[in-house]
């Protein structure tokens, strides 16, 4: 059996199926939510508890909220043929933008992985500057990501890259990016507001990186690049003349042996 979309909401200690969001939700109105997205294979959280620990870390930042609500100990109800992406969200709830987050809303949202993954894809360095907001943590206010990953996809690419507007490099729209110049591993540093995603920190527990503030404009002396997020795991990126390379396709290969993505 094919596996298909769902949601739930999180309601007295239980989830509950297809239940709606009203619009009365400040997650809705203003985008004022934090979320974590979690590879599952045939059924199965994967790196559940670093997703928690950014989660509640987003949540105490970014919604001044104590939260725990001991999700890794009841998820929603997967099914063993679920392979795909768990998103959780914690939204700041009713109220006006200034108002202190008291009833919090719980919701996931499970999507099923659509197809068989390429070892490749393309990207393009998103023409113009985005300014980083929430100190590395993933809000439900996702717009600048999701224009810059359109814009790609129009142009013909698979992701978009993204710099500031001191025209450093920062990541992908929806990835951790890592690239290699004159033989060393880099990534761009937590200082840029970067997101500190799970499959960053698995990449770096497994090969020596250097965190780095590398301007956008010299991305061409790059001899290869790669992304990682929860999805793709770690893809090998095709840039301009750069083509996928021996770090990012053994990554690959690694992370697909141990079975640690959708």
């Amino acid at each position: 059996m094919k596996s298909a979309a769902r949601a739930w909401l999180r309601r007295d200690g239980q989830w509950q199926p297809d239940t709606a969001i009203p619009v009365t939700d400040r997650a809705v109105r203003y985008g004022m939510s934090v979320f974590e997205t979690v590879g599952i294979r045939e059924g199965k959280a994967l790196f559940l508890a670093e997703h928690l620990a950014h989660l509640e870390s987003g949540a105490r930042t970014l919604l001044a909220l104590a939260w725990s609500a001991n999700l890794g100990e009841t998820l929603p109800p997967l099914e063993p043929t679920d392979t795909g992406v768990l998103r959780l969200y914690i939204t700041a709830g009713d109220g006006s933008p200034t108002s202190a987050v008291t009833e919090p809303r719980i919701f996931a949202h499970f999507e099923p992985q659509p197809a068989l993954l390429p070892d490749t894809q393309t990207a393009r360095l998103h023409p113009q500057p985005v300014v980083p907001f929430a100190h590395g943590a993933k809000t439900g206010n996702y717009w600048m990501h999701c224009a810059a990953q359109s814009e790609a996809a129009h142009a013909g690419f698979d992701h978009a890259l993204l710099a500031d507007q001191a025209g450093r490099i920062l990541s992908a729209a929806f990835g951790n990016l890592f690239f290699v110049v004159d033989g060393e591993l880099s990534t761009p540093s937590l200082s840029l507001a970067v997101r500190p995603g799970v499959l960053r920190a698995w990449t770096m527990a497994r090969q020596p990186v250097r965190e780095v503030e590398f301007p956008a404009a010299r991305l061409a002396e790059a001899s290869e690049l790669f992304l990682t997020n929860s999805r793709l795991g770690v893809m090998p990126l095709r840039l301009g003349s750069i083509a996928p390379g021996p770090v990012g396709r053994t990554l690959r290969q690694t992370i697909i042996r141990e079975k640690l993505v959708p």
